[in-house]
């Protein structure tokens, strides 16, 4: 379902809607690490209008599944991302740039679109920010011992007798027993 509002439906008086979005996005673009845990996503959208501007308050809230950075088990993990977004009127996204002493447009400001004055659609802003509220190293936990880099069990789960302490040595110790000739 697209999240969408109407333009001519909104006034200053705050407006929410509540709203499920599909999250049939995750294979295209988060395969192979991430996949949707559920098939939607809530979504939450309050909204404001004044004049042409409307601003938005949007929270986003979805469950995904990974594999832990460190143990390659399975996580499952909750999303809860909040976020402001401002959407000015058609052509009123350049107004203002190239003006003296003007160094930034409402162009440059990432929190700022364009709507076309009937409706504003939400549903790549909420994709964008649930993307952004997955961590880039999923963990199991944050106490995760991984695999042993000699014989691969888990670490958290069993012990192994597995020498590490020639692997712990620095990837640099070759090179600090170069010494350079001086002429």
């Amino acid at each position: 379902m697209a999240i969408s509002l109407s333009i001519a439906s909104l006034n200053a008086t705050p407006q929410t809607r509540e709203a499920s979005l599909a999250t049939a996005w995750c294979a295209e673009r988060l395969a192979g690490v991430y996949e949707a845990a559920a098939p939607t996503m809530a979504i939450a959208v309050t909204a404001t209008r004044h004049a042409d501007v409307v601003e938005a308050h949007v929270r986003v809230q979805g469950t995904f599944r990974c594999a832990c950075s460190r143990c390659a088990e399975p996580v499952e993990l909750a999303v809860d991302a909040e976020f402001d977004h401002h959407f000015v009127g058609p052509g009123q996204l350049d107004a203002g740039d190239g003006l003296e002493g003007d160094d930034v447009g409402l162009n440059d400001d990432p929190d700022v679109s364009e709507h076309d004055g009937a409706q504003i659609e939400l549903d790549e802003l909420c994709i964008e920010h649930a993307i952004l509220a997955l961590p880039d190293v999923p963990l199991c936990d944050e106490d995760c011992k991984g695999l042993c880099p000699r014989c691969g069990i888990n670490r958290n789960t069993e012990t192994c007798s597995c020498d590490l302490s020639e692997d712990r040595a620095s990837p640099w110790a070759k090179l600090a027993q170069l010494r350079v000739q001086k002429d």
